[in-house]
């Protein structure tokens, strides 16, 4: 079933059962059924969804803390596995860059003293632990339920989640720490999860908005993974190659931190009760049709 609302979806609460089972029966049978390759980030990007859906209805969404937090936990579980393949891949990335001969050799030094994917994961006593936790989560989801419809159930949680992006980036623009973008993405994040829900109001016209979203949350997922291999250079490398992994680090998060703020101020630049209001409209419109 698609990510998105449909004309079949009478009532919010029929669209919150329908995606959040979708979701994490995707997520249940991948974890228990992992296959050759690695199944973390999709298991994540899974968990991911369900929680942008419950944070687009959580002001009536009566259980949002309980099952939230159920979902983030479960996730937590098999962070580590997925940890230790991003920051291979960040490594990589880094050895690759020309112009930095020291730093690139750094990189690439560091790289190989990690152990190879295959010894890293699967993790199948993980994968047990989140399939029990997300079968229990699904079966509570078949009873959930959003205490309003209409537009007014989705208004809400949409403009609670723009107005908090707003005051992200506003601190990480003061503050420029690791913590404060890392923040501001997972606002970014569940904005995009948002609109593509939304999407189907206006295909056309939304369609930037989760172009442009989606790409700015890229950026700021580099930027926190940056972060945390920056954080572990130290333990990993002499003091003249961690240094000089640390400028070439600190350069490439400057010039995300930049592409960031650009894309921000345009995706972030309306009021969220007005952009709220015309997306109503929208709403209004699509469901009118399709009666």
């Amino acid at each position: 079933m698609p990510y998105c609302l449909i004309p079949e979806d009478k009532t919010p609460t029929d669209a919150l059962r329908r995606i959040a089972h979708a979701e994490l029966s995707d997520a249940l049978k991948l974890a228990q059924d992992p296959g050759a390759g690695s199944p973390l980030h999709a298991l994540r990007k899974s968990v991911k969804k369900t929680r942008g859906l419950l944070r687009l209805l959580r002001p009536v969404f009566a259980d949002f803390e309980t099952e939230n937090a159920a979902l983030r936990d479960a996730a937590a579980g098999i962070s580590a596995l997925r940890d230790a393949e991003v920051m291979r891949l960040t490594l990589e990335s880094l050895a690759a860059l020309p112009g930095n001969t020291q730093a690139a050799e750094a990189a690439a030094t560091m790289r190989a003293q990690l152990p190879p994917l295959s010894e890293t994961g699967p993790d199948h006593s993980a994968l047990t632990r989140f399939s029990e936790e997300i079968a229990q989560i699904r079966h509570r989801a078949e009873h959930w339920k959003a205490h309003e419809k209409g537009w007014h159930a989705y208004a809400p949680g949409l403009e609670l989640t723009l107005h908090q992006a707003q005051k992200r980036m506003k601190a990480a623009r003061k503050t420029l720490s690791d913590s404060n973008f890392h923040r501001w993405r997972s606002r970014i994040k569940h904005h995009w999860y948002q609109a593509r829900l939304l999407a189907p109001i206006w295909p056309e016209m939304m369609e930037p908005q989760i172009t442009i979203a989606d790409r700015l949350g890229e950026i700021l997922g580099e930027h926190h993974d940056l972060a945390v291999l920056r954080h572990a250079v130290p333990a990993h490398l002499p003091e003249p190659e961690s240094d000089a992994l640390d400028r070439l680090i600190g350069q490439e998060q400057r010039a995300r931190e930049a592409e960031a703020f650009h894309l921000g101020t345009r995706l972030l630049g309306e009021d969220p009760a007005a952009l709220s209001a015309r997306w109503g409209h929208w709403y209004q419109l699509w469901r009118a049709e399709r009666n």
